[in-house]
């Protein structure tokens, strides 16, 4: 029956825990007042570890290792810890538990008939359920933070995008760097007004449906405590777990309302309560603040005695910069793949300016268009 949990999929359980072990040792040092909780943390993480290290040999007879490819993912993920708050890493390793014991989950019914995995898989898996309500105690009154921070990281990607390949369109067909600053000045300004008013609608009927979500569920935890588990299985499966594996899950929390509720509302809910007013204005600020480094060169240019195309240049780079750091910081307060996240960024960045830059240039050639 151990035969036939993927090989691939131990090792990754593996390297998880170990990753995540390293995370927590990490921040134990950064952090003033939650080291002895992280500490507590990284050694847990280091028993899961050490039991999936063991299953793998004694299933495949292969010794687990921390080789150089985990300890370049180590080293990228202290990195991150490094250079974000912390309250944006508990976010992140909030996820990051989130999905473990989701994973885990669909094994527990390959080892069903296995009495001693299977009840130590259901332990590793309640573990991580602990790890998630942690952090979550953690960074409770931080979430409309935490979600202030996303609408100023959206407004800046977006302005960064649009107005860097405006301004590069320009600057293939207009000689004058001026000029080109100023329109993109210009056009950050306007932009701002559609960005404002698109957030405040959006945040309020993110309100309302969150709210909806949430006394729902507080009447059925009331008056219906079974649908609270029919209503988790059926996220659960939406999440990409089998049938089997959702129950075998719930099986391991149905006798505690309250983590069923709680673990019902972080996975089923995806809203988050927002001040629309506040969201409007950081989107607003933040999406001006996004232009600069694209319009910015342009208004340096006169005195740097630079070209149009070397200032375009300049702008790409501190752009592409701007947007790697900003991938990064996307990946964390979301939970997904933060290098893929940072590298997405960049290059979508130099795809847009390649694309309106030859725009520009084929209206110069064939249309005779020059200003």
């Amino acid at each position: 029956m151990r035969d036939q949990i993927p090989l691939k999929l131990l090792k990754d359980f593996f390297e998880d825990e170990i990753i995540a072990m390293s995370i927590y040792k990490f921040l134990k040092r950064k952090s003033r007042t939650k080291g002895e909780i992280f500490d507590k943390l990284a050694e847990m993480e280091r028993g899961h570890a050490d039991f999936w290290k063991d299953l793998t040999e004694k299933t495949y007879g292969i010794k687990l290792k921390v080789g150089l490819k985990l300890k370049l993912k180590i080293l990228w993920n202290k990195f991150i810890a490094l250079i974000t708050p912390l309250t944006f890493m508990i976010n992140y390793l909030e996820l990051g538990e989130r999905g473990a014991y989701l994973e885990y989950s669909k094994i527990l019914e390959i080892v069903k008939s296995d009495a001693e995995l299977y009840d130590k898989v259901k332990q590793i898996i309640y573990d991580e359920i602990e790890h998630e309500v942690v952090f979550m105690d953690m960074i409770l009154g931080e979430k409309s933070k935490l979600a202030k921070i996303k609408d100023a990281i959206y407004g800046m990607t977006d302005s960064l995008v649009e107005i860097l390949a405006l301004v590069i369109g320009l600057a293939s067909v207009i000689t004058s760097p001026l000029t080109v600053g100023l329109a993109g000045l210009i056009s950050a300004v306007g932009g701002t007004f559609s960005m404002t008013s698109g957030a405040y609608l959006s945040s309020k009927s993110q309100n309302d449906l969150y709210e909806g979500a949430v006394e729902e569920i507080k009447i059925k935890r009331i008056l219906a405590e079974n649908l609270l588990t029919r209503d988790l299985e059926k996220a659960l499966i939406e999440r990409g777990l089998n049938k089997e594996s959702a129950r075998l899950l719930i099986d391991t929390v149905k006798d505690d309302a309250e983590i069923l509720s709680n673990l019902l509302k972080s996975i089923a809910i995806e809203e988050t309560p927002v001040n629309p007013k506040e969201v409007a204005t950081t989107t607003g600020i933040y999406y001006v603040l996004g232009a600069l480094p694209a319009v910015v060169p342009f208004f340096l240019a006169a005195p740097l005695g630079v070209t149009s195309v070397t200032v375009a240049i300049i702008a790409v780079v501190l752009s592409s910069i701007v947007a790697f750091l900003t991938g990064i910081f996307t990946g964390v307060l979301s939970g997904i793949d933060v290098k893929r996240k940072a590298l997405e960024n960049v290059l979508i960045i130099i795809g847009a300016t390649a694309a309106t830059y030859l725009i520009g240039t084929l209206a110069k050639i064939f249309l005779g268009i020059e200003i």
